[in-house]
Order: C-alpha cells, then structure tokens, then sequence
C-alpha cells in the first residue's frame, strides 16, 4: 500500500536512443525490444528519450503506445557542442546528453512517483544518474543500465590514430568506474563484455547481466538456396552514415576490393543501408551497389555468397555480424567486427590484414 492506496508496478526508462522499430539502425531496434519488455511486465512505464532529432522524429511507435507518458528531448550537433562545453568537467561521450532541464524533469519524476526500476538505455543515459541517486532507496527501486559500449575501449582503440581520445579516454575511465559500481545492475550483450568489466572496474559478476541481442525479424525469414546465390557477391549491411561504417566501407574498397575486382571483374559488392554519405555513393558502379536505406533486406541476404565487417573502430558485439551469421550467411571480418561473438555455425573467419582478406575471400567462394 502507498498514501492508501494499492500500488502499481511502474518503471521509469530514460534513453539516449528513440527506442523504435521505425529507425533503420541496431540501437534504436535493440533499445525498442527492452522497452517493449517492461511494457509488457509493468502498469505504467514512464519513458524519457535523449537522442538525435532524426530518431525522435521517426519514433511515431512511441507516441502511439505511451502518449502522455513519453518524454522527449531532441538533440542536434549544435545542441551537443553547446553540452559538452557547458559541462566541460565530464567526458564528452557523457556531457553530449547532459541537459539542465532534462535533469529538473527527470527529478521531479523521482520525487513524484515510486518506481520498482529505473533503467538507463545506453551508459552515456545514465549521466543523470548522479542527479537523482539520493532520491533513490535500492531498497524499494532497482536501477539498470544497459550497456552498448564501453567506451573506455572504445575511445582507447581511438587513440592510436586521434590524440584527443588519448586524452579523453583517462576520463572517461575514471568516470565509467565510478558510475558502474554505483549502479545496481548492468547489462551486457556478452560474455566478453561482462569479462571487460570485471577486468577493468572490478565489477563482480554478480551484478552483471547477460542479455544477447536478437536479430531483426526479416533474418528469421531468409531462405538461402544455391539457385538464389550470386556467386562471388559480398554484402555490406548496416547504418552506412556512422562513421565508423563509412570508414569501414572505404577501406575495404580501396585494400582489397579493387583488388579482387582486378583479379575477376565478376566481383560485386552490395553496400545496403541507411544514409551513405557522398563518399560511399560515389563508389557505385557496376561492381559496387549502393542502395541506401532498404525496408526489407531480405533479397541481399539471401543472394550474397559472402559478408564482410571490415570495422576498425567500435566496441561491443556487431548485430550486423550476428544478422548475417544468423541468416546463414559465411563472413569474413576483422577482430573488432568479429568481437564477442561466438560462432556456432563455423561460418565466421577473422583476420585484421586485407592482404589476407583478398585471399581469403577467394577461398571462401570456390
């Protein structure tokens, strides 16, 4: 009983993602499939997204299903900036969703309602976590954060070839520890992920998670047949406007798809997703297939004999790398495109040189 009252099981869920199935990016998808989970257990779920206008905008899923309970708060890069040097003190990945009146409203949502959880989707949500702490009895309310990335490693990776990161990942080391081991519970995609934070913060495993991602439905519904394989076709699938994608892309096509295209012009490739940049549309010609956003990729996953990650930069585990494994797909990618999977099929072959890539992936279509 509260004030009189039965209670209600409410949660309170605040995002630095939109959590939709109407944005074609993993995060989005994945941060839907653990709202949509707390929706179905719980009365009331109060919901506050942080995140880029573009996905704010799409999420029209949300609106629908939580109308008055749905908190939104879009960013833009001008936005962002204008955060990370007004909270200067804290690492960038943080501050950039760090807003004054997002935390007096987060606030008074504490003060006013009794949540049984509160669930931060993403680490960098979880920066208003030291706002409302002394709000918070563990006792009465369990709080969760939902890990993607540490981006402690992320940024580590990043300081090989960017001096800031050098700086930043210091920072953002110090911060992640103190946040983590404040928190009551943490989820993480894998094995690796939850080693990563024993190893790194001295997180006990107790209070570690493991929660897979799932793979979009589509990849349920691929049926793959030799009279449906293109031979000597590679398939590139994600959110080709994240840099990191971009980046990707660029470099496969300069190490070793030229090269094999030279060796045999047979050799397609199909770059298929969201948002490429001019650099990666000016790669189209007849070997190389730019689709842009696809509602249903279904068609290439089932038509492409080989998928590539040629990732140099992220951290965590690749839904691509589990979509196209999943489908039944044979793919080839790099160490941290291959990271934290594991691969019960013996369909996944991991090398960092594209010297080798080029002889690899001639093996793999004879």
């Amino acid at each position: 009983m509260v004030n009189g009252s039965f209670s209600m099981s409410r949660i309170l869920f605040i995002s630095a993602q939109a959590p939709t199935n109407q944005y074609p990016q993993a995060g989005q998808r994945i941060a839907f499939t653990h709202l949509t989970e707390y929706a179905i257990a719980s009365e009331v779920v109060d919901v506050v997204v942080i995140a880029n206008k573009g996905e704010v905008d799409a999420a029209k899923d949300l609106v629908a299903k939580f109308g008055s309970n749905l908190y939104t708060y879009p960013l833009n890069q001008f936005n962002k900036i204008t955060n990370c040097l007004t909270h200067y003190q804290v690492p960038v990945k943080f501050a950039s969703r760090l807003i004054n009146t997002v935390e007096r409203s987060i606030q008074k949502l504490i003060m006013t309602n009794i949540y049984d959880t509160i669930h931060f989707e993403c680490s960098h949500a979880a920066i208003y976590f030291e706002a409302i702490e002394k709000y918070i009895n563990p006792t009465q309310t369990k709080t969760v954060i939902s890990l993607r990335d540490v981006w402690t490693q992320v940024f580590l990776r990043q300081s090989v070839s960017n001096f800031f990161y050098g700086i930043e990942v210091a920072r953002t080391f110090h911060y992640e520890r103190q946040l983590y081991s404040r928190v009551g519970e943490l989820w993480v995609s894998s094995t690796k992920d939850r080693d990563l934070l024993t190893s790194l913060f001295s997180i006990p495993t107790a209070r570690i998670t493991i929660k897979p991602h799932q793979a979009s439905c589509f990849v349920y519904r691929v049926q793959r047949c030799l009279e449906k394989i293109e031979k000597k076709s590679l398939l590139f699938w994600g959110a080709i406007g994240r840099p990191e994608n971009e980046q990707a892309i660029l470099t496969f096509v300069e190490q070793c798809f030229k090269k094999l295209v030279q060796h045999d012009g047979d050799f397609k490739l199909y770059i298929v997703g969201s948002n490429p940049s001019q650099k990666v549309l000016a790669l189209a010609c007849k070997q190389i297939i730019v689709t842009g956003f696809v509602e249903d990729p279904t068609e290439f996953f089932e038509k492409a004999e080989i998928g590539i990650v040629p990732l140099s930069k992220g951290g965590g585990i690749k839904l691509k790398t589990l979509e196209m494994l999943e489908a039944g797909l044979p793919v080839i990618a790099t160490a941290v495109g291959a990271e934290g999977i594991v691969d019960r099929r013996k369909k996944l072959v991991v090398s960092d040189n594209f010297e080798e890539w080029f002889d690899l992936i001639r093996i793999m279509i004879r």
